[in-house]
């Protein structure tokens, strides 16, 4: 088959129309260019119907095959099949399939050959004119031969001329989509001229159907100029992109060869916009989250649920600083993800006072803490029924006194910070007093020695409001604790303290306490240190040189015959028991604790048969 004569201009524009312009020319596979082979082929785009000035557009398939062969061929337009011719091939033989009728009109078709053994197969599209036929064919391809998202074509030799010089050529760019998928291909368009690139364009074809635009429609920089390389990247969907060139006199088209490259790029969507506002606040704050993203088939953002459409705007609660995430995935699966992240302020600690009531007598004075961290703190009496109570706070520290007629006092504490105010109460509740009691009243340590002579006084009270020691004229708190240290000259072996409690009505009541005071350490002697007992019998132990044994202890620190020790109450007098196990000596220790500190002593045992 060879292209004809002259086609003239408004006829060859419509050829150009329709898009039959594909991928390779008659002169190419009449130069003995390979075919491909396979039991299922692609080929087109084709067309059947009618153009400007009465030209009539057509398209023929060519099957053929080295043995016997059988088949279908389905021809898609817009998307759908819109026939299917069986075929029957004999051995090196030649199968001539015209387009359908049911394509008439439908402009650029589709078609896939499928057969129960190898074919090859090629298309012709023609116009006839009265001036001959101008016939532009291409080879069927198989399913490997598509470019997936992330491929890219290359090629060269490129015009763009918008005018009808005949010396001129004008360039098509065009997209097959093949519809075993379900994604629209979608295609990236770049030219460039000396190495400059001039612009990109898109094409767009739904599965089962081809586009074609005109490469200065394309990218309108290209306008009259020539020898420029045009690159096609896959985005979507699975297609074979195509390049033809031409001839503004003739309308004969030369395709351009594009060298594919798989894998040549990323199909990650792109994300044009990701804002948040605010970016900081008080928790919980509610934040407008907007996101656009190129290439997106969904989006996933961490503080809102389920997904997302490639575009939008909504709202979300945030109530801790967190990295929020968008995530865009294209059809692909590809992603590409970025984030923002949003500083939340904590609200303000309420200064909450410890303990936050209490109960009191007149006059009484109350202390408690507020938090470390609050800070800034004022107050103020929002119910005040004792008179002349106050309320202070000093740094971390409050201190409370009642007034002198019963009732509630409730004062508010609030605390400013960058979230705004917070408050908490504190009540008290003033009662009438009773007669003062005395719960308490120790020393420490008790015994004493005469080796410190330290003695720190401690006590805790009811329905008072101060207490006084005997022989010290100044008032101490209510509870509390005082110490006293004597010279070493001071021997005497106890000390005598009296303590006085007084309410608020001048009631009182008293308590004494007398606190032993030891010379020296005292060390226990035990007679004997070392016995043998025979096993199973009684032994007496004897310690003496303490002055009281209610200080007196004792533990068993090794009996490995089961033996056992125990001295009575208040006595020095100590019974030993052996165990069963002879060959074996039990220890026990006696210790001694008085005012001074603590000693002790050992009796050992050897236990015979």
């Amino acid at each position: 088959m060879t292209r004809s004569r002259k086609v003239h201009g408004a006829v060859a524009a419509l050829v150009v129309a329709v898009g039959l312009l594909p991928c390779a020319s008659p002169a190419l596979a009449q130069a003995g260019h390979s075919l491909a082979q396979g039991t299922d082929l692609w080929g087109g785009p084709g067309a059947r119907g009618t153009g400007d000035q009465g030209a009539r557009f057509d398209t023929t398939l060519y099957v053929s095959a080295l043995a016997d062969a059988s088949g279908t061929i389905d021809f898609y337009a817009g998307g759908a099949v819109a026939a299917t011719v069986p075929f029957d091939v004999p051995a090196r033989g030649v199968a001539t399939i015209a387009a359908p009728a049911a394509l008439e009109g439908r402009g650029a078709f589709l078609y896939r050959v499928r057969s129960d053994s190898a074919v090859t197969a090629w298309s012709e599209t023609y116009n006839d004119t009265p001036s001959g036929r101008y016939g532009v064919s291409l080879s069927g391809f198989t399913a490997a031969d598509l470019l997936a998202p992330g491929d890219e074509a290359n090629g060269g030799g490129a015009e763009a001329s918008t005018v009808s010089d005949a010396a001129r050529s004008r360039t098509n760019v065009g997209l097959l989509c093949v519809p075993t998928g379900t994604d629209t291909c979608r295609a990236e368009v770049a030219a460039w001229d000396g190495g400059t690139l001039l612009g990109t364009g898109s094409l767009e074809a739904v599965p089962g159907a081809a586009a074609q635009k005109p490469l200065v429609q394309l990218v309108p920089a290209t306008a009259e100029r020539s020898g420029l390389l045009v690159r096609v990247r896959v985005l979507t969907g699975s297609a074979q992109p195509y390049v033809i060139r031409n001839n503004n006199k003739t309308s004969d088209g030369s395709t351009v060869p594009l060298a594919v490259a798989r894998g040549a790029f990323s199909t990650a969507p792109v994300i044009t916009d990701f804002t948040i506002t605010p970016l900081t606040g008080c928790s919980p704050q509610l934040v407008t989250i907007t996101w656009a993203a190129t290439d997106a088939a969904r989006v996933t953002i961490s503080a809102l649920a389920g997904d997302l459409p490639a575009s939008g705007s909504a709202t979300a609660t945030i109530t801790a600083t967190t990295d929020v995430l968008m995530t865009a995935y294209s059809s692909t699966g590809a992603s590409s993800s970025n984030s923002r992240r949003v500083d939340i302020v904590p609200p303000t600690e309420p200064p909450t006072p410890s303990p936050a009531t209490a109960t009191l007598g007149y006059e009484q004075v109350f202390t408690g803490t507020l938090p470390l961290n609050v800070t800034q703190v004022t107050w103020a009496f929002t119910q005040q029924e004792s008179q002349g109570s106050t309320f202070l706070v000093s740094g971390n520290t409050f201190t409370y006194v009642a007034g002198t007629t019963a009732g509630t006092d409730v004062v508010t504490l609030t605390a400013n910070g960058l979230c705004g105010p917070a408050t908490a109460t504190f009540t008290a509740t003033v009662v009438a007093p009773g007669a003062p009691r005395i719960l308490t009243f120790a020393a420490d340590p008790s015994p004493s020695c005469q080796l410190f002579n330290n003695i720190v006084l401690s006590w805790t009270t009811a329905d008072t409001t101060r207490v006084q020691l005997t022989g010290y004229d100044f008032p101490l708190p209510a509870n509390g604790s005082y110490g006293f240290s004597y010279p070493p000259s001071d021997t005497s072996p106890s000390k005598s303290y009296t303590l006085t409690a007084f309410n608020a009505l001048g009631q009182k009541t008293t308590k004494s306490l007398t606190v032993p005071v030891d010379a020296s350490l005292e060390y226990p002697v035990v007679t004997p240190h070392v016995a043998t007992v025979p096993a199973g019998t009684f032994f007496t132990v004897i310690v003496t040189g303490v002055t009281n044994y209610q200080y007196m202890g004792w533990y068993q620190y090794s009996m490995p015959s089961g033996g056992h020790f125990n001295c009575g109450s208040g006595t020095g007098t100590c019974t030993y028991q052996a165990g069963q196990v002879s060959g074996t000596q039990d220890i026990v220790k006696i210790t001694y604790h008085n005012g001074c500190g603590t000693t002790f002593s050992e009796f050992r045992a050897n236990v015979v048969p």
